[in-house]
């Protein structure tokens, strides 16, 4: 009997020895160097592993090493790959305005990737170990303050004709076919694989992030990416969205990623991301690409959800993609990590449509919506409810705002808006009360996009309280236009539009933001320019191009505080 027991705790012993064998990953191959910038004008990379017979397959070009790639077996002699030709940078058919591709060769990383196969273990392979190198290149004198991004993918997750999600691709040809004429439409109306939306257009990459503070350290990471945006979709810089999950590797990034972001309840930064953008400027890409972050960061102690961002330069596969702004991306998980509201419990309405929840929410939306319409703004007693459902005052500097920066594609044109709330109350939780609430974000149609002799254009503000003007039809006029009609809430806008001017661009203020941000990216530019053109800025000049961007916006912003108290004066009748 004893025998048998004996017999039976061994075999167990056995099989959970076994177990716990054959979760043990494999050793990953130890690369020689760390990731970053060596002056040198070449450097020598070792890949190593304990065991001296396995077998080290890497790659350079971003794509995930197998037995078909490249067998290590002495250093790897690394170089300033910015003298080699571009190669993601000269795909074509990316963007349907113009199809630009850099005239010369432009700033270049070594990406290298590799994997170790295990012949005494059964074939048994590692995971992947990937890392960047900048060689013969000085990173503050290129770079000065600014924090880098390198992500790394297979190229054919972007660029391949079927499946490549940063390209025209057989997506536009399907729709061409479908419908010849569509080769005719304006080129922001264009379908191509860059259209692709949710999930199963989400790619595999890795991350490596690189601050600006070297006193802080930087993080490396599996992730998934898209692209997202909308317009900004067909211009040859798109923008990403960054994704954590565990079947990457992770749940969220747990990380200071914009340094001096605290969360919307006040209860310290915030260190918990579930996606982030990564943003090429949206329609600013032309002219400064950060008009948005100026925009934005102006308003961030008006009682509005706004978005925090921080500037970074982004290389994809080794390649330099230009200046980008990493953006904090609205989803029912933002609404979780900001205010301890679980995200099952969030609701985002973003253009009539349910963003984040069931589909049911639209109906709380669209009641709230018509008990504002149809309400009797002169009865204080209609207000007073009103603002148990919808939060009044905030919406009155979210509108001043819009309506001092002139912007031309956010609410008032039915563009840009969304809206959140609680489905069910949250007691003692800041914003946990299920009252509807507006997010701010894609600001950069405005101050002066088309030059700056628009400072003294109130369009947008004239056409709001014109009923003739077609802006009336639009859910940001027809809220305006209502809660006007009640004296305090006219009261309310009046004076928040003032202080806009007065104090949220004060011309102090805001000039010196625009200066402390221009001296940090008017080093890259030029090579920025370079990269994305179009052709009519390479004839500029890349570098004046975007000189003449930044002067346009800085003179917008004095001429607008100059112009904009006398307008207001007669729209109001003040004088």
């Amino acid at each position: 009997m004893k025998k048998n027991i004996l017999l039976n705790l061994l075999s167990i012993a056995l099989v959970s020895a076994k177990a716990v064998t054959d979760d043990v990953k494999p050793e990953l191959p130890v690369f020689s160097l760390k990731s970053g910038f060596y002056k040198e004008e070449s450097v020598k990379l070792r890949i190593k592993t304990v065991d001296s017979n396995a077998i080290i397959y890497y790659t350079t070009d971003g794509s995930i090493p197998n037995e078909n790639s490249t067998i290590y077996k002495k250093p790897i002699t690394l170089k300033n790959k910015s003298l080699e030709e571009n190669v993601l940078s000269a795909y074509k058919h990316v963007d349907p305005y113009e199809d630009f591709v850099p005239h010369e060769k432009i700033k270049k990383a070594n990406v290298i990737r590799a994997i170790a196969k295990y012949p005494n273990k059964n074939n048994t392979v590692s995971e992947v170990v990937s890392k960047t190198y900048w060689v013969g290149m000085n990173r503050k004198k290129l770079y000065g303050d600014l924090p880098l991004i390198s992500i790394m993918t297979d190229p054919d997750n972007l660029f391949d004709y079927e499946k490549g999600i940063y390209v025209m691709g057989k997506d536009y040809d399907d729709w061409v076919r479908e419908n010849p004429s569509n080769a005719d439409v304006d080129f922001f109306r264009k379908v191509g694989n860059y259209n692709r939306k949710g999930k199963s257009s989400e790619i595999p990459a890795f991350i490596e992030y690189f601050p600006g503070d070297k006193k802080r350290e930087g993080f490396t990471d599996n992730v998934g990416i898209r692209i997202m945006g909308a317009v900004s979709r067909t211009f040859i810089q798109k923008s990403f969205r960054v994704t954590y999950r565990d079947e990457y590797g992770r749940k969220n990034l747990k990380y200071d990623l914009i340094p001096g972001n605290m969360r919307s309840d006040g209860k310290g930064p915030l260190e918990k991301y579930k996606t982030f953008n990564i943003r090429g400027g949206g329609n600013d890409f032309r002219f400064t690409i950060y008009r948005d972050l100026i925009m934005q960061s102006m308003i961030r102690d008006r009682d509005i959800e706004s978005q925090d961002m921080d500037l970074t330069i982004f290389y994809l596969d080794g390649e330099f993609w230009g200046l980008y702004i990493i953006t904090e991306d609205y989803s029912d998980h933002y609404i979780e990590n900001n205010y301890d509201i679980e995200k099952d419990n969030v609701i985002i309405i973003k253009k009539e449509k349910v963003e984040a929840g069931v589909d049911s929410d639209m109906d709380l939306f669209k009641k709230t919506m018509n008990y504002i319409y149809s309400a009797n703004m002169t009865n204080p007693e209609d207000y007073a409810e009103v603002s148990k459902q919808f939060d009044i005052n905030s919406f009155a500097w979210y509108s001043a705002f819009h309506l001092y920066i002139e912007n031309t594609d956010g609410i008032f044109h039915g563009n840009n808006w969304a809206m959140w709330r609680a489905r069910e109350p949250v007691p003692d939780v800041l914003h946990g009360d299920g009252i509807w609430r507006l997010l701010l974000f894609d600001t950069e149609s405005s101050a002066g996009y088309y030059g700056s002799e628009e400072y003294n254009k109130t369009n947008v503000l004239n056409n709001v309280f014109d009923s003739n003007s077609s802006l009336k039809y639009n859910i940001g006029t027809k809220l305006l236009t209502t809660f006007m009609k009640n004296p305090e809430f006219k009261n309310l806008f009046i004076n928040a539009i003032c202080d806009m001017r007065n104090i949220n661009f004060a011309l102090d203020k805001v000039i010196s933001l625009l200066e402390k941000v221009d001296g940090r990216v008017r080093r890259v530019m030029t090579d920025h320019f370079k990269r994305f053109g179009y052709e009519e800025y390479i004839e500029e000049g890349p570098g004046n191009h975007y000189v003449n961007s930044y002067n346009n916006l800085k003179n917008w912003f004095k001429g607008r505080h100059g112009i904009f108290m006398d307008h207001l004066a007669k729209v109001f009748n003040l004088i």
